[in-house]
């Protein structure tokens, strides 16, 4: 028999110390519930595209993930929220992460489009995926508005849970009971009522039990911090964010209230620079906003490059802004769907990879945005057409010319139009990569 040099063995397994164990109940649960998930990624993909809301509603998508029946569900909910916990609770409040990484940005409870993301640009699973060679930082607002608040949670917290050293979650401003309770019924919790009508407390404690645990912040590379608001005022530094407190329930502190809560100056042709109180977030509240000279001053002392925070909704998914010292990222399309073509956004996730030059690179990757059904062109009447087509073969044989029909000349082609837009109630084509 051959005997393995002792030089040749590694030392632990490549998911890390803090990874359940494959006998345990947990990751019997989790492995299922990611398994699941890579292949509806992969269906959602390769099929015809449609809106999130639209996408297996009204907890189909939990009885696909966790089976059916809400005991079933809430129990398994609540086993993998205490054992991401236990897992949290190790880690520092702000974590360093290893390049190649993807970091992802407000997810809202829209599954479907993460889904996308990872069935197009990569699947964070071991069997067909890169979560072996790539990290993958969540970077809060998991829940709230969505349709699929629970599906979103119970996946990462699953992938959290098999993949402890690759998968990062970081905490954003709506992973707090309050913003839970007070959204009403865009709300996490009225989402937990609905879903679980015996269970919901219990599932809604546990969850918010394991967010509490979250960081605040992660470091990609050493280069690259990645936390949901912003800087504030900039006065504070990475060690402030890294010595936080934990289990966090309310947000007591300035600089842990506006690393979840500020925002940028947003336009860098007529940038306002230093510090401003920021208004929109709430008059008196202490939420600071923040320019491009504060950006740079902090990058330059904290000896980082770059700043990736989420917390604001942007066209194209994702906007480069400050000198390019900071990006703004999100990953829910249509985010505003109410609001007509306000409602246009792309779902974004950024790739940061080293080049042959040793240089750290921030590659975007996009899923394009599925226009408002009243800004697609109506679908025409079948009868209309027969109609018109019949009157022209008639035409055509009592008198040897062809009909012109009418507006023929300036018709567009309305089909077509249809096919590269695609619409919500008529999905025609898989989704569209930018």
């Amino acid at each position: 028999d051959m005997e393995l040099d002792p030089q040749c063995r590694a030392v632990g397994g490549w998911r890390g110390p803090m990874a359940v164990s494959r006998t345990s109940e947990e990751y019997g649960v989790a492995a299922q519930v990611i398994k699941v998930a890579m292949e509806l990624a992969q269906e959602a993909a390769s099929s015809n595209d449609m809106l999130d809301r639209d996408w297996l509603p009204n907890g189909a998508g939990l009885d696909r993930l966790l089976g059916k029946g809400e005991s079933l569900q809430a129990n398994k909910i609540c086993l993998l929220a205490k054992a991401c916990q236990r897992q949290l609770s190790s880690y520092p409040s702000l974590v360093r992460v290893r390049a190649p990484a993807k970091v992802f940005g407000d997810i809202h409870g829209q599954l479907r489009d993460v889904l996308l993301l990872f069935g197009l640009f990569g699947m964070p699973y071991h069997c067909g995926g890169d979560i072996q060679t790539t990290s993958y930082v969540f970077n809060g607002d998991f829940v709230d508005r969505g349709e699929h608040q629970l599906e979103v949670v119970a996946l990462l917290f699953s992938l959290h849970v098999v993949y402890p050293m690759q998968v990062y979650l970081v905490r954003g401003n709506h992973e707090f009971r309050d913003m839970s309770e007070n959204m009403g019924e865009l709300g996490f919790l009225h989402h937990c009522q609905s879903r679980m009508k015996k269970r919901w407390r219990s599932v809604f404690d546990a969850v918010h039990s394991a967010f509490d645990w979250m960081p605040l912040g992660a470091v990609v590379a050493g280069k690259v911090l990645v936390l949901h608001g912003g800087l504030g005022d900039g006065t504070w530094g990475l060690r402030d964010l890294e010595e936080l407190k934990r289990p966090m329930q309310e947000l007591d502190m300035d600089h842990a209230l506006n690393a979840l809560w500020s925002d940028p100056s947003d336009s860098d042709n007529t940038m306002s620079r230093g510090v401003h109180s920021n208004e929109e977030r709430g008059e008196g509240a202490g939420i600071h906003q923040f320019g491009p000279d504060i950006t740079q001053t902090f990058c330059m002392r904290e000896g980082i490059d770059l700043v990736i925070r989420s917390h604001q909704f942007v066209r194209q998914g994702y906007k480069v802004m400050h000198g390019g010292h900071l990006i703004t990222l999100f990953s829910a399309r249509n985010y505003l769907l109410d609001d007509g073509e306000a409602s246009h956004n792309d779902a974004a996730m950024l790739l940061l990879a080293t080049d042959l030059n040793g240089h750290l690179r921030v590659h975007p990757k996009r899923v394009a945005f599925m226009p408002h059904p009243e800004s697609v062109p109506p679908k025409e009447s079948w009868w209309k057409n027969f109609s018109e087509e019949f009157a022209a073969c008639w035409h055509f044989l009592a008198t040897g010319q062809k009909l012109r029909r009418k507006g023929q000349q300036n018709k567009p082609n309305v089909k077509f139009n249809r096919k590269l837009s695609g619409s919500s109630s008529t999905p025609t084509s898989p989704a569209s990569v930018r």
